[in-house]
């Protein structure tokens, strides 16, 4: 099973398509907000399922606030984040982790590019395909779940400069 996971696409739709081709043959795509609704139409586009949540900026057409999902066994919980303070710091999405419900937790809102490894799980943040901050690149996530475990991935985006 391979996942793509995006997150803070923000209304640009070039950059979210081109993350969807480089991403290759992905059985289910994961948008962790602001503006989620990219997802649903480029995800239908491409005859992908789609997982999305709402984020701060869906206020024009908010959706879930979270998700949650198992897949081949592992549990994973979407969020966008930012009701739990990301920009502060990850501890309480590690505690979703450290309580055991949870083998992996997708976020975003803080648009930069992290994979954390906990003894409980992962957390995920894929960046931003389209705006991303901190000096970071445009990223997007890959989640591949096979007889190795769950191993989440960063990617850059391929986009000239």
């Amino acid at each position: 099973m391979r996942i793509g996971v995006v997150s803070d696409t923000h209304g640009k739709p070039e950059f979210f398509r081109r993350a969807v081709e480089q991403m290759g043959k992905i059985d289910l795509l994961i948008h962790a907000g602001d503006h989620y609704k990219d997802a649903l139409s480029i995800g239908k586009e491409a005859g992908l399922k789609v997982v999305a949540v709402g984020g701060n900026c869906d206020w024009f057409s908010p959706g879930p606030d979270e998700e949650e999902l198992e897949i081949e066994g592992y549990r994973i919980l979407v969020t966008h984040g930012h009701m739990y303070g990301v920009k502060a710091g990850t501890s309480r999405l590690a505690e979703k982790l450290r309580e055991g419900k949870y083998d992996l937790v997708v976020y975003g809102h803080s648009h930069v590019p992290e994979i954390t490894r906990l003894q409980a799980g992962y957390l995920m943040n894929p960046g931003s395909v389209s705006s991303p901050r901190m000096g970071c690149k445009r990223t997007y996530g890959i989640v591949e779940i096979d007889k190795n475990g769950l191993i989440p991935h960063i990617r850059e985006l391929d986009w000239p400069s």
